[in-house]
Formats: C-alpha cells, structure tokens, sequence
C-alpha cells in the first residue's frame, strides 16, 4: 500500500447482453499473433472538477474467445495524493499503484481498469490491455470511444467505433516453426532503472538542428530524440569495449504504426496490432556516429515499413546482418505514442492533464510519449545503471546553453 491509500475494490463486470453466436470467436490477424504476450498500461489524469460525479480469452495463438468473462475493475482511493503533485514528481516506480499490472485472471480477461480517488478531489484512470489483442493506438481509440460514451457523444461515439476485422486484410499464419526454435541463452541478471525525460521545444530544437544534413533537412521528434539516446547507447559501450570497437554492430528497431503506410490505408477505427517493427544498424567506429548519421539510418528503416509485408516475410533472427557479429550487437527498442490523441479522452470532465505509462523493467527499451502542450516529447527510458547515467549527462548538457555546441 503507498502513502495515502485507504481502500481498494475489485469486481468483474460483465457485458450488458451475451455476444451473439456469431461473433463469439474473434479471429487474430497474424501482425496480433507475432504481438509479444504481454499488457499494454496506460493512465489518465484529471484534475477536480465541481461539475463532475466521480462517484477474452486467448486459444491456440489464432483467435479470442468472446465468452463475456468481463473486465476487471478496481477502484482505488488515496485520500493524502494530490494529482498534480503526482504530475509534477512524476516518480516512474510509483506509477504502477494507480493501473492493473495484470488481470486477476490473466488470459482470461485481456482489460482491467482501475479508477483511483484522490484527496485533492482528482481522479486517475489505468487501463491495462493485452498486447495480444490490441496495439497502443487501438487502447486509445478504445479509451476515446469509451469516453465519448460516457458524455453521450453521438458523433465522436461514429468516430471511434472500433471495427474488428483485421485478420481479414491480414490473415493468421502458423509460426510453430518458430516456436520450436530453441529459447536463448538465459542473460546474466542486471539492475534496470526507469526514468522519464522531457524533451522541450528548446532542446528538441537544439537536436534537430544537429541531425539536420542534405538527406534529412527536417529531422521529426522521435528522429532527434532517438539518435540522441542511440548515441548515448554507442559512447557508452565504445568507452567500455575498445576491443572490436570497429566491428561491433548497434541496432535500433522501432514500432511502425502503418496504418497511414498500408495500401490501400487502413482506418484508425480497425481494432488490432497494425504496426511494423524496423530495424536500424550502425557499425561502431573510433568517435561513434553523429547525429546526422543515425537521424538518415533511422529514418530509412522507418521508411521501409511501408513494405512490411516482405519485412515480416524474414524473421530477425535469421537476418545476415542480425548474425554477424552477433555476440557485438546492442539492441535498443523504441515505441512512439507522440502521436497518438489520449489527450483528446473527455469523460465529461475535461482533458487529461497528463498521461503516462508505468515502469517496463526491460533492458533497453524505450517510450515515446506526447506532452500535454502538444509541442514536446516525453521519453520513457528503461536501461541499466551505466547507461542512464550518460543519458541522464548528455540530458543535463541540453539545458546549458553554453555546453549545447560542445554535446552536439
């Protein structure tokens, strides 16, 4: 229990009405099969409004059963928590008190929520989704439609209706093959650490301007921001291996919506995990790549996603360039939500006045996520201790403006 927290509730609710025979068995598209098997969280934030009253199971790896199991909800309250003391702190390994971190009944529920009651008369909702069922944009469509319901919105309710035939344009396919490859070799344990760092116009403008060159003359957010932390990534493992410095290979893969890259498109509305993953390498060398450098390989790899199909014809693992040198390779994995509209989420009591994510103790992987002002970006980073520490450096650096020139 955290400071503050006095009580806490759960319940599964059920369908208002049984689901029709025919629906009962949702088909996965095979971009749903190759989703990792774990919970997407997201939670929203609302200030105290004088207005408002706040008072699936998966089978065989190709469908949902639609067996009105329900959802789980939690209500939580913490009487001595202040929203907007939470938003300016923003301690990433407390965050996961106010979301599910997994349903009571794990496969058999892919939703739980909880809403958490705060002193201050503020209010937080945590979604937690299977990522078996649903990428980030679709959590959000949900959030939105589910929202737009809720303050009796006829016309955003149009909008966001969700449609669930993905496996129609995208048919499932047997992967047993690739289950049946052997598992990897168990890693040595590390220490993870979580933190958030927020990417203002001021800094995002000083990092765009030092990856801008002839074949990348606007650098977007999430290009600057990456080979900002690709490069950390890089100084760091060439200070710690000057053997086979010239030889060690960095790769960083990004999650690709393609909705918008499809062809034709597919609608926003289509329920499902309709992105790609791209995968970006770089050879280490004596000084490591500019910005520049890993701007123009991030966005070439971004830019094949819109051939995905052929992409996920070859599984990673038996890529040529995946295997050589594999003992030399450092992965870092990005997954950009800067983009997506959860600040658009209205229950009838306003916007949110921030929304996050929860600490992913996962080596090297890291979030993107839009500010509130619609102009930054917050990256959620999940490294080892080393690591964090020369993000944390380089980060500082961008706040004087004297040590910028000196950095980039």
């Amino acid at each position: 229990m955290v400071s503050g927290e006095i009580s806490k509730s759960k319940e599964i609710i059920k369908p208002s009405s049984p689901t029709p025979p025919h629906l009962k068995k949702l088909q996965l598209s095979f971009l749903d099969q190759l989703a990792p098997p774990i919970y997407i969280h997201i939670i929203l934030y609302f200030e105290s409004s004088h207005d408002s009253n706040y008072e699936a199971t998966l089978r065989e790896n190709s469908w949902v059963d639609c067996n009105d199991a329900g959802a789980e909800y939690i209500e939580a309250r913490f009487n001595e928590d202040k929203i907007l003391d939470i938003v300016e702190k923003c301690k990433v390994e407390e965050l996961k008190n106010y979301a599910p971190t997994v349903p009571s009944g794990h496969g058999d529920i892919p939703l739980a929520v909880q809403v958490n009651f705060f002193g201050c008369g503020g209010i937080a909702i945590g979604i937690c989704v299977s990522h078996r069922v649903a990428d980030a944009m679709s959590v959000v469509m949900f959030i939105n439609a589910w929202a737009a319901t809720c303050r009796q919105d006829a016309t955003a309710i149009a909008i966001t209706q969700p449609s669930f035939d993905l496996s129609s344009r995208f048919p499932p396919a047997d992967f047993s093959s690739f289950l049946a490859l052997p598992p990897p070799r168990p890693q040595p344990p590390e220490r993870i650490v979580s933190k958030r760092f927020v990417f203002d116009e001021q800094k995002l403008a000083a990092l765009k301007k030092a990856a801008s060159g002839p074949l990348v003359a606007d650098p977007t957010r999430v290009e600057a921001v990456s080979a900002f932390i690709m490069k950390c990534f890089i100084e760091v493992a060439t200070m710690k291996n000057k053997i086979n410095k010239n030889k060690r290979i960095f790769a960083a893969t990004h999650v690709v919506d393609i909705r918008q890259r499809a062809a034709p498109h597919i609608s926003h509305q289509l329920f499902g995990n309709a992105c790609a993953r791209a995968m970006a390498t770089v050879a280490g060398n004596e000084l490591g790549p500019d910005y520049y450098e890993l701007a123009v390989k991030l966005r070439n790899a971004i830019r094949k996603t819109d051939k995905f199909l052929k992409y996920y014809s070859v599984n990673e693992e038996n890529d040529p360039v995946f295997n050589e040198g594999r003992k030399l390779l450092k992965i870092c994995g990005f997954t950009s939500w800067s983009r997506l509209p959860a600040y658009e989420a209205d229950y009838g009591w306003g916007q949110p006045v921030w929304v996050s994510i929860i600490e992913v103790p996962q080596k090297n992987l890291i979030f993107f996520l839009g500010t509130k002002s619609g102009d930054g970006i917050e990256a959620w980073v999940n490294v080892v201790e080393e690591d964090m520490a020369k993000i944390e450096t380089n980060y500082n650096l961008l706040n004087q403006v004297e040590s910028t020139d000196k950095l980039l």
